[in-house]
């Protein structure tokens, strides 16, 4: 997959992320308390070696960055995960990136979301996945919650 690979819905932009990005929306969906809510660290951490089948792309809407959705490094199927600034929630800008990443993907995807984040769950099942189960030992979310529920495409 090339890594300069740009996708585009109207005024929703993907383009690859870079340094400026976090500047413009941060670097981690911690860094806002709102949005960072259902985000917890994975049991194992973060994979540190890159992984260029596995692409980062900031989500820019008119021109400006509101968000990152991405792939995480080294999971198989792919595994995606996205967040939003809070300005740029109900716009259904999540949906559409989401929508995006998966057509240019073009093969089995899945997607896990805190059990309460009801938002990302929409966004899931809008953009055509489905739920397939509950994911134990997941991640250890802030609130102590350790399971995620698994949304699967197609």
């Amino acid at each position: 997959m090339p890594s300069a690979v740009e996708l585009r819905d109207g005024d929703l932009l993907l383009r690859p992320w870079r340094d400026g990005h976090a500047e413009a929306v941060g670097v981690g969906p911690g860094s806002d308390g709102e949005v960072g809510r259902y985000f917890g660290m994975p049991f194992g951490g973060f994979s540190a070696d890159p992984d260029p089948s596995a692409p980062w792309f900031a989500i820019v809407a008119d021109g400006v960055p509101v968000g990152r959705i991405w792939f995480a490094a080294h999971a198989r199927p792919f595994e995606v995960g996205y967040f939003l600034l809070p300005d740029a929630w109900g716009r259904g800008l999540a949906t559409r990136a989401l929508i995006l990443v998966r057509d240019w993907m073009a093969q089995p995807l899945v997607l896990c979301t805190h059990p309460r984040n009801v938002r990302s769950q929409r966004v899931a099942e809008r953009a055509g996945f489905r739920r397939d189960g509950v994911v134990e030992n997941y991640a250890q979310f802030k609130d102590g919650e350790t399971s995620a529920l698994r949304f699967v495409y197609p």
